[in-house]
Order: C-alpha cells, then sequence, then structure tokens
C-alpha cells in the first residue's frame, strides 16, 4: 500500500487492501457523510414551506422553478414584497429557496442571491423611510411583573398547573419554545438551590441552565414544577410537559407551537398584547441586566455567544436608561 494516501490507516484489515479498494472505501464513507441531514425538524419545515413558496412565484410567473439567474431571485424578492411580506420574512424566503435549488441540483450563481438581498435592503430603506411597518416585529420582553400577572391568570386547574410551570421554568433557562417541548422529566433535576435544566439538544446544542428558587409563589419555578409533577405523577422518561384534552386527560408530548400556545393564551388571559414564547426569552435577557448581571453570566444562562448581536440588543434595552449620553446634562 502506497505511503501517500491521506490519514494512512495502520489497522490489519487496512493493510490487506490494494489502494484502488481502500480509496473506495474512504469514498464511500464520504458519500455517506454528505447523506446525513443534520437540520433540525423545525429548519426542516421552513425551508419545504419556502421551495412551496417558490414554486407558486414560479408557476404564477411562468418562469421555469429551477431558474437561479440575478433576475428570477430578484423577481421573487419583488414577488413578495407586492404580496405584503416583511423585509424579515423575505429574506428567510429567500435564503431558503436559494437553498433548496441547490439541493435539486441547480447551480447558483453568487451574484444571484446577492442582487436579490440588495434589491431587498433597498426595498426595507424605503419602508423604513414611508413608515410603512410590515410583520408582527420583535415580541416585547416578560417583566416579572408581566408573569407574575400570567401566572395569576391561570386556571385552578390540572392545565393551569402544567401552563405556570412552562411559563416560571421557561422563564428561568430563557428557553426556547422547542427546548421546553424536548424537555423529559429526567432533565429537571431538583436540587437544594433550585431546578437544574438539562437541555440535551437545541438550535445551538446541549446546555444545563441553573434556576434558583424564587421568592414568590406564582414566579417561583420550584413551586410550579413540583406542582405539576406531583399533580400527574410522571415518570422519569415521560416528557416534562404533556398535552391535556378539555376533559383534564393528559396525553403526549407537546409540539413547540404548543408550547407557544400557552404563553400567548395566558398573555390573552392577563390582558397583554404581543407576548410571544420568545418573550420569555428576551424577558429573561432584559430582567438580569436590570438586576446587574453582566453579559457572560445572562449568555450562560440563555445559551447565547457573549458576544451575540441579539443578546446585546436585548441587553441595549436596559442599558440605554442605565447608561445613557443626556443624563446629567442638566437638561
Amino acid at each position: 500500500m502506497s505511503d501517500n494516501l491521506p490519514g494512512r490507516l495502520h489497522s490489519a484489515d487496512a493493510i490487506s487492501l490494494d489502494d484502488a479498494e481502500l480509496y473506495a472505501r474512504l469514498a464511500a464513507l464520504d458519500e455517506a457523510a454528505e447523506q446525513i441531514d443534520t437540520r433540525t425538524a423545525n429548519t426542516k419545515r421552513n425551508y419545504a414551506g419556502d421551495w412551496r413558496t417558490w414554486q407558486t412565484y414560479t408557476a404564477q410567473t411562468g418562469i421555469p422553478p429551477m431558474a437561479a439567474t440575478p433576475g428570477s431571485l430578484t423577481g421573487f424578492v419583488l414577488w413578495l414584497a407586492q404580496r405584503g411580506d416583511a423585509p424579515a420574512t423575505i429574506q428567510r424566503r429567500l435564503y431558503g429557496a436559494t437553498v433548496m435549488l441547490r439541493e435539486q441540483g441547480v447551480t447558483v450563481p453568487d451574484e444571484a442571491p446577492r442582487k436579490a438581498r440588495d434589491v431587498l435592503n433597498a426595498l426595507a430603506r424605503n419602508l423604513a423611510e414611508q413608515g410603512e411597518k410590515r410583520g408582527r416585529g420583535q415580541a416585547p420582553a416578560v417583566t416579572v411583573q408581566q408573569l407574575r400577572k400570567m401566572s395569576a391568570a391561570l386556571p385552578h386547574t390540572l392545565k393551569g398547573l402544567r401552563d405556570r410551570a412552562i411559563l416560571t421554568v421557561g422563564f428561568g433557562m430563557a428557553a426556547r419554545r422547542s427546548e421546553l417541548a424536548g424537555l423529559l422529566v429526567r432533565d429537571v433535576v431538583l436540587l437544594d438551590e433550585g431546578l437544574k435544566v438539562h437541555v440535551r439538544y437545541g438550535k445551538t446544542g446541549g446546555r444545563a441552565p441553573a434556576i434558583k428558587r424564587g421568592t414568590h409563589p406564582l414566579t417561583c419555578p420550584v413551586t410550579a414544577w413540583q406542582a405539576w409533577v406531583e399533580a400527574v405523577e410522571l415518570e422519569a422518561a415521560s416528557p416534562a410537559f404533556r398535552r391535556i384534552d378539555r376533559h383534564g386527560n393528559v396525553l403526549g408530548k407537546m409540539s413547540p407551537q404548543a408550547v407557544g400556545n400557552v404563553v400567548t393564551d395566558a398573555a390573552e388571559l392577563a390582558s397583554l398584547d404581543g407576548i410571544t414564547a420568545h418573550s420569555l426569552r428576551s424577558g429573561l435577557a432584559t430582567e438580569a441586566r436590570r438586576a446587574g448581571h453582566d453579559a457572560k453570566t445572562i449568555a450562560e444562562q440563555g445559551g447565547w455567544s457573549p458576544t451575540s448581536g441579539v443578546l446585546y440588543g436585548y441587553m441595549r434595552t436596559v442599558d440605554e436608561w442605565a447608561d445613557n449620553a443626556t443624563a446629567g446634562l442638566g437638561l
């Protein structure tokens, strides 16, 4: 066997192979690795939706669905804008359609999506100059007082116990709704200090935030979690949060969408507008910053990078008043 093989193998089996067979095996392994799809189910759903939207566009405009020219992608942006989509939605659709075109074996020249993005940026500027707002915008961050109000509004039922646990644990760990939906009972460990939550997988991988005991019964994650698991006597391998039908029967695992509905429904009961599941995540960041915690501590709790622009944006909503350039000027 030749000594110039990349990553020379030393096993007895490898030595018995000639170069051609060995290269064939390595090539087969490379091909198998390429076939492994590491994307999350949510990402796959989004891409599938983007592809359906692209197909609708090409059908309505009479262009080939596999066209990936600067004109076709720019036209896609303008078509989406004409139907009223927000710039952020258009950006995601454009990216998803480009990914799916490439997966279909289409060569997408770099200048095609780049030209489309330039047009999108110009569109976004024009909308801003005209004062036109599209989309619901960023969900407001939940404050502790609002969280308490949402918790108090929940009914005194089994569903109410579950929803209070979702709200308080979700806030405490700055959870994504998919992370809450994916938790098992054994992932939430009760300690003297509070809860240790083991997120086995997520958008940025696993993490294990610690949530201290609260001081108020309506917003204490430990109190809410214990009340829920004791009421339903869940096994360790059971999903942490289960569906409940209108008769009070405990069913299977909740979906991320169902978790999100819990948050929006609780906000509606508390007469709070615009609150979504993401409000728990941004709420922890802003409230922690307001309490004086640094970026590193907040980032570790929510699984952000310490240099995350998103995290910085959350913290800035607090910092812009705490450290303001107009303060102390005698205005």
